[in-house]
């Protein structure tokens, strides 16, 4: 699978992936952020059939910048699994995953990097992320369980792993599979269960990753469909003697009925109460 656009050459361990589809000016901020990044990567943008077709001056980036447009519009879904392909093809030993608009911490990649190089039994890694405003201010933030029979429990009940925070290697999808096209709006998360049922993953105890609270973002737009798709990736993997299978049914149900706005409202109070807690 030849890239379509101008690129530079490829370079490091790890392809960072970004799916694209009508960016909306945000791309750009993604991409300056990661300029301070201390180890090697190549950036692979899949261009999802955007109207007009996305522009990148690769050329302005010290880094190196792969571009590939599918022929049209197929879906998050399709436009990771073309990423993929790619980046397997061209021999890469991680994938990191990022979405437009979010910004890596300085030490993200690095930090990452690092924890699979020492934990040769872990195969994906994630991290503790913020939401933040497009003013700056904190919409709510998660701390999340960093060890696997925490976050394999926690599965059960919630989404622990955060999709634009996540590292993995890219011998997980020869060994699991690429995202699946059934559950739409939350690929990530049954992509997720597949890889813990199989290899050991964790979550770096520290915010390595910023994502701007979008309205217009999937979590948002299609919440009703994410949520349709999480309850049956929750019935998927059910498990009779894990009573947080039941609690999580019985919290995805509810949230069925709840609109987003108290959701972002109570997560925002656990996060202020959280970060005033001595």
């Amino acid at each position: 699978m030849p890239p379509d656009a101008p690129t530079t050459a490829p370079a490091g361990r790890i392809a960072v992936l970004i799916p694209v589809y009508n960016e909306r000016g945000r791309l750009r901020e993604t991409l300056e952020s990661l300029r301070a990044q201390s180890v090697a990567f190549t950036v692979v943008l899949v261009d999802d059939g955007s109207t007009p077709p996305l522009h990148v001056d690769v050329h302005d980036y010290a880094y190196p910048i792969v571009l590939f447009r599918m022929a049209r519009n197929g879906g998050i879904e399709a436009a990771l699994n073309a990423g993929l392909e790619l980046i397997e093809a061209q021999g890469f030993e991680f994938v990191a995953r990022l979405d437009v608009g979010d910004r890596c911490a300085p030490a993200r990649l690095a930090t990452q990097q690092a924890f699979l190089d020492e934990s040769p039994d872990v195969h994906l890694v994630g991290s503790d992320v913020e939401w933040r405003h497009d003013d700056g201010s904190l919409a709510f933030a998660l701390s999340l369980p960093s060890r696997h029979q925490d976050i394999s429990r926690a599965l059960h009940h919630t989404v622990c792993l955060i999709h634009p925070t996540v590292m993995f290697r890219t011998s997980v999808v020869r060994a699991v599979g690429k995202y699946s096209y059934e559950y739409p709006a939350a690929e990530d998360f049954e992509f997720f269960w597949r890889i813990a049922r199989r290899f050991q993953v964790a979550n770096v105890p520290e915010v390595l990753l910023v994502t701007r609270f979008d309205t217009n973002g999937i979590s948002i737009t299609r919440r009703r469909r994410q949520l349709r798709s999480k309850l049956r990736i929750q019935f998927k993997y059910f498990r009779v003697d894990e009573p947080l299978s039941f609690a999580g049914v019985a919290k995805t149900l509810a949230l069925m009925s709840v609109p987003y706005s108290g959701v972002v409202a109570l997560k925002g109070m656990l996060t202020r109460r959280r970060l005033a807690a001595p």
